[in-house]
């Protein structure tokens, strides 16, 4: 029996301009085959208002295209969920001079036969279980290299000036590396996506706070709230998947 048959999925997601920024470069989407598999990504973009707004975008409706039409164990179809989403930002950007330079972070989680999960760049996939909460996603920024290095403590990675740049991104490099990992994934299980702008401000511990026994919908919200309670310095945006019986 699948993942997906053996729990019952309930998800919400949301997404917010923040406190600081002009315009809203996160998206976020999901793709759900009738009776099977299920795809969450979220996207964060780059490359100014209408580069970041465009990257993210057709990344999400790419990987979600894909995954629809994809065949074959789930692993694969989610890499080339991604792989797809990479193409398509590239090819976008080849056609419009105004959109050189836009790229995206992405992180997608699959549940069906089994689960797993991808990430390129800096946006993080979480699950809390019985209290606590588990990064499973391993960032791909100058920061996060530097706090493995032993350089600097995950405390000052989060004033770091350096801390927005990212060492991998789609939309850049035809041959993409894309972490996917198997996931262990059970009932009573809570699933988040979300973007560095949750992340950036919100530590892990407040994060499974505030997930924990909240409704799905209420605890995008929640989450949302505390970013922009701290300043909302940037968008944020969240996918919340709650797994029950």
């Amino acid at each position: 029996m699948s993942a997906a048959d053996e729990v019952h999925i309930e998800w919400a997601e949301l997404s917010d301009v923040g406190r600081q920024r002009s315009s809203n470069q996160d998206f976020c989407g999901a793709a759900i085959v009738p009776g099977g598999d299920r795809l969450w990504i979220v996207a964060d973009g780059m490359g100014g208002h209408a580069g970041g707004e465009t990257a993210s975008r057709v990344a999400v409706e790419a990987a979600t295209a894909s995954f629809l039409a994809g065949r074959g164990p789930l692993t694969e179809r989610l890499r080339e969920s991604i792989a797809a989403a990479n193409r398509a930002v590239i090819e976008t950007a080849r056609g419009d001079r105004a959109l050189t330079g836009m790229g995206t972070t992405a992180v997608a989680m699959a549940l069906g036969d089994g689960a797993c999960v991808a990430n390129v760049g800096d946006s993080r996939a979480y699950r809390l279980r019985r209290g606590r909460i588990e990064q499973l996603t391993r960032d791909h920024s100058v920061v996060a290299e530097l706090v493995r290095q032993g350089a600097i403590s995950e405390e000052e990675a989060l004033i770091h000036p350096r801390r927005h740049e990212v060492l991998r991104s789609l939309g850049f490099e035809d041959d993409l590396d894309i972490d996917v990992d198997l996931l262990d994934v059970a009932a009573g299980d809570v699933l988040l996506l979300c973007t560095d702008g949750l992340t950036g401000v919100v530590d892990d511990a407040e994060i499974a706070a505030l997930c924990g026994k909240r409704p799905q919908r209420d605890a995008a919200r929640a989450l949302v709230d505390a970013a922009n309670a701290r300043g909302g310095p940037d968008n944020v945006t969240v996918q919340v998947i709650r797994l029950s019986r």
